[in-house]
This record gives structure tokens, sequence and C-alpha cells, in this order.
């Protein structure tokens, strides 16, 4: 237990001896500073640094009240005209109590002998005393307001982050029952059916699950596997409509790059739930070309011949979701265009990608 305490006391005791030792320098480097400035009048350095030397109970008193006392209690509470008010008064009476008394009553008889004073209380005289007094505070307060307003800074982006982060985490969350409900809902229809696709598309389904529980709660991920959980998603769709509907997926990509899970997908279940009608030549086509971190996919799909045209492209959970996402995660940086051909509904998405530096 002894040698532990020893061991717990030494960064301690190191962590003090530096703060002594910086404040130390501090008033060696002020003293030095304006005894040169004011020893340089008339060259008698030797008095400028004695009164200089004189003067700093003033100065000390001055700024370990505000260091000790003013900024933790007004400052750093938000409390800026309490804070100056009690500044001021500060240096007023430490001007009149301790400075005056020191340079009227000492420094002017000893060193200053020609000086002719106004007085104690001459105003004039407390107003040049008191300048003086403030200029050892200022530095300190200089770097005390410089060190507040970086740490507020950084606690603003931070707290903008997690709030971010959590608004992000809840659209994507959202993501997920309502792409499940869908997906429960092919593989019931293909049981209903007896069709001999449901095994396949439970295989395809525990691929999607797997990937959207293990591999997805990041907030970015290979692109390659975003497609591979799109293409498991088409598959799975093929099987529901067995054939009675043409569906194209392309791709094309010239390197591996990172993006957020779950943002491609709201566009494909668009599609089919727009362009998955009963009828002859129905169709689907998504294409997705990758180049120089650029990302554009244009998904398309057949419309009925008399659909009426105030059909709502951009409907449902998942395409409102990913527009909320593409706002908060790209902002200026991204296009979103969806469109009504006349023969077809057309999602054209375009973005920049982050390349996978892993």
């Amino acid at each position: 237990m002894k040698s532990e305490q020893i061991i717990n006391t030494v960064p301690l005791n190191s962590l003090f001896s530096k703060k002594i030792t910086k404040h130390i320098l501090y008033w060696i480097g002020i003293l030095v500073f304006f005894g040169i400035t004011w020893g340089t009048y008339d060259h008698d350095y030797k008095r400028s640094f004695l009164i200089q030397f004189f003067g700093l109970p003033g100065k000390i008193v001055l700024v370990y009240i505000t260091l000790l006392f003013l900024i933790p209690k007004f400052f750093v509470t938000r409390k800026f005209t309490l804070f100056v008010i009690f500044y001021f008064f500060t240096l007023v009476v430490t001007t009149i109590i301790i400075q005056r008394p020191i340079m009227l009553y000492h420094v002017e008889p000893n060193y200053l002998p020609g000086w002719n004073s106004a007085g104690f209380f001459a105003v004039n005289e407390i107003m040049k005393t008191a300048l003086d007094v403030n200029n050892a505070a200022i530095l300190p307060m200089a770097y005390i307001f410089f060190k507040f307003y970086y740490n507020s800074q950084q606690k603003a982006l931070s707290l903008e982050k997690e709030k971010l982060a959590a608004e992000l985490n809840q659209l994507r969350n959202q993501v997920h029952p309502h792409f499940l409900f869908n997906t429960l809902n092919n593989l019931y229809s293909l049981i209903i059916q007896k069709s001999s696709n449901a095994e396949a598309a439970v295989l395809k389904l525990s691929g999607l699950m797997r990937y959207m529980l293990y591999e997805a709660n990041v907030p970015k991920v290979p692109l390659s596997k975003e497609i591979e959980y799109l293409k498991n998603y088409v598959d799975l769709e093929k099987l529901r409509f067995d054939d009675q509907m043409d569906i194209s997926f392309n791709t094309e990509t010239d390197k591996e790059y990172m993006i957020p899970p779950f943002l491609l997908i709201p566009f494909v279940e668009n599609a089919f739930k727009h362009g998955s009608h009963i009828q002859s030549n129905s169709w689907i086509v998504i294409s997705i070309l990758v180049k120089k971190k650029s990302l554009i996919m244009k998904v398309e799909n057949s419309k009925l011949q008399n659909q009426k045209q105030d059909i709502n492209l951009e409907g449902g959970i998942g395409f409102t979701n990913v527009k909320k996402r593409l706002e908060l995660l790209y902002k200026n940086n991204y296009l979103l265009k969806t469109e009504d051909t006349g023969l077809s509904y057309e999602s054209t998405l375009k973005l920049n990608l982050d390349t996978n530096e892993r």
C-alpha cells in the first residue's frame, strides 16, 4: 500500500511543481519585460527593475483573485456582466489599498524623487496605477478566455456530433423493421403459393439479416457489402415474382469505397413498390456506376398505362428517411431527383464517396 501511494502522489507533485514553475517564470517575465521597457527611457535599468519589483504585490493580488475566484465564479458560469463588474471593483480596490500606498510612500520618495504626485486619491493617479496593475492580468485572462472559448466550441461540436449520430441512428433503425416487414410479406406469399423458391428465399433472407445485425452496425461500410446486400434483396424479389417481371441489376465500380449502410435500399424498395404491378411487360432497371469517388445510382421502373400522374414517387418510410439521412450526412454534396417520364418512374442519386483507407 505504501509503494502504491508513492506512485500515485508522484504525478500530482510533479504537476504541482510544473504549475509553480510556470507561475514563477511568468512573473519573472513580467518583471524583465517592463523593467527593460521602462529602463530604456534613461538607461537606469537597476532603478527600473526595482520599481517593477515593488509594483508586483498589487499585480499578484489582482491576477490570483481573478484566476482563483472571479473566473471560476462568474466567467466559467457565463455570468459575464458580473465578472466585468467584480473585476473592475477588484482592480480599483487593489489599486487603492495595495498599489497606491507602495507607489506613493515607498517608490516615489526613494526611486522617483522628482515625481510630483497629485495626491493619494487623485483620479488621474489612481487611473495610471490601475492601468499599470491591469497590464499584468491581460495575458493570463487572454489565455483563459481563449481556452474557455476553444473548450466551448469543442463541447458544442461534440454535442452536435452526438445529436447527429443519435438522429442518424434513429433513422437507420427505422429502416430495419420497415424492410423486415416487407421481406416477411414476400416470404409469406411464397409459402402460401407453396413455391419451390421458398427455401431459397429463406437463405437469401438469412444473408440479409446477417448483414443487418452483424455487419452494418457501423457509421460506414464497404460499398461492395452494400451492393451485395442490394443484390440479395433483388434476388429475393426475383424469387417472389418468379420470372413474371423483367428485373435488371448492373453495377460498375473502379475501387472500394465507404458508404453509410442502408442508404441505397430505399430506392430499390420504392421501385418494387411502384413497379410490381400485375401486367405484362412490367420491369425494373437498377444501375450503379462508381468512378473517381462519384456514385451515380439510377433506378427506373415501369408504370401502369392508365396510372394517375399524381402518384407520390417519394412515398414510404424508407424513402423519407433516406432523404433525411442524405441531408445530414452529405448536406449540399449530393443530388437526388425523381421523375415521371410518362412511361416509367425514375430516381437518380449522385453523391461523393470516401475511399476505403482501412
